[in-house]
C-alpha cells in the first residue's frame, strides 16, 4: 500500500484533477451545446480515461527528467524519486507504459484524438521538459498547448463542432498557463535561480518580474470575456466578473508589494481559476441552453 501510494504522488494528483475537471467541463459543455439529450457514456469515459493515463504519465516521466533539480528544490523535496521511495527506473517505466496506453486508447477514438494526445504530450515532454524548461527564459510558453490539449480533447468528444468555440476554449486555458506557473516561479525563485532554470520573472529584475505577471493576469481576464457571445444568460459574464475581480485585487496586491508571499497567493488564486470559469460556461449551457 505504501509503494501505490508513492505511486500516486509520482503522477501530481493536483495536476491530474486539474486536467481531469478541464477535460470533464469542456465535454458537457460542448454536448449541451447541442441540446444535450443522449450522452455518449461510453465515449465520455473512455476519453476520460485516456486523459488520465496521458497526463499521469506525462507526470511521472517529467519527474523522471528533473528529478536532478528537485532535489535541489524546496518546493519539490518531497517527490518521491527524491526521496528515493520509487527508483528511477520504476517511475520510468510506468510512465512509459501509462502514455503507451494513452496512445493506444485515443487512436481508438479517433485520429484527432490521437493527434491532441501527442500535441499534448511532445510540448510538455520534448518541447518544455526537454528543451526549453532550462535553456530559455520564455519556457513556460511552450506548456500552452499541453495544458489546452485536455480541453480540446474533452470538446471534441461532446461531439460539438470544434471550430470556432472549441478552439477558442482551448486558446483561453492556454493564456491561463503563464500566468499561473510565472506566479509560482516568482513565489520560489530562489530555487529556480539556484537551479539555473531560466523562469522569465526569475531572470529579471523584480519590478519587471511581476509587471510581466500583472499583464498576464489582465490578459486572462480580457480573455475570459470572449466566451459571452455564446452564452445564453448573465449568470457567465457575473460568475466571471466575481472571480475576475478576485484576480485583480490579488494582483494588484501583489504588484504594491513585490513580495513572494504575494506571488504565492496569485498562484493559488490561479491555480482554480480556469477550471472555475469553464465551469461557469458548463453551467450557463447545461440550465439555460
Amino acid at each position: 500500500m505504501e509503494r501505490a501510494y508513492w505511486y500516486g504522488v509520482l503522477l501530481k494528483p493536483k495536476v491530474l484533477l486539474a486536467m481531469l475537471a478541464l477535460y470533464v467541463s469542456c465535454f458537457l459543455s460542448s454536448f449541451w451545446s447541442l441540446g444535450g439529450w443522449s450522452l455518449d457514456v461510453v465515449g465520455f469515459l473512455a476519453g476520460l480515461v485516456a486523459v488520465a493515463l496521458a497526463v499521469s504519465g506525462a507526470n511521472a516521466l517529467n519527474c523522471y527528467i528533473d528529478r536532478d533539480i528537485d532535489a535541489l528544490m524546496v518546493r519539490t523535496l518531497g517527490r518521491p524519486l527524491v526521496l528515493g521511495t520509487i527508483e528511477p527506473s520504476g517511475a520510468l517505466w510506468f510512465g512509459g507504459v501509462m502514455l503507451l496506453a494513452a496512445s493506444v486508447l485515443s487512436l481508438s477514438l479517433g485520429l484527432f484524438p490521437f493527434v491532441l494526445f501527442l500535441e499534448g504530450c511532445v510540448t510538455y515532454l520534448v518541447l518544455y521538459t526537454g528543451l526549453l524548461k532550462r535553456k530559455s527564459r520564455l519556457n513556460v510558453l511552450a506548456t500552452a498547448p499541453s495544458v489546452a490539449a485536455p480541453a480540446w480533447f474533452g470538446w471534441y468528444m461532446g461531439g460539438a463542432p470544434f471550430y470556432p468555440l472549441g478552439l477558442l476554449v482551448g486558446c483561453l486555458v492556454a493564456v491561463w498557463g503563464p500566468l499561473h506557473l510565472w506566479s509560482l516561479s516568482y513565489a520560489y525563485s530562489r530555487d529556480y535561480s539556484d537551479v539555473g532554470v531560466p523562469m522569465f520573472p526569475v531572470t529579471v529584475s523584480p519590478g519587471r518580474g511581476v509587471l510581466s505577471i500583472v499583464v498576464a493576469a489582465g490578459l486572462l481576464v480580457a480573455a475570459s470575456y470572449a466566451l459571452v457571445p455564446w452564452t445564453n444568460t448573465p449568470v457567465y459574464t457575473v460568475g466571471v466578473s466575481a472571480l475576475n475581480g478576485l484576480l485583480v485585487f490579488v494582483a494588484l496586491r501583489f504588484c504594491r508589494s513585490m513580495s513572494r508571499r504575494d506571488g504565492w497567493l496569485l498562484f493559488k488564486v490561479t491555480a482554480p481559476y480556469i477550471v472555475v470559469v469553464l465551469l461557469l460556461f458548463m453551467v450557463d449551457l447545461m440550465l439555460f441552453g
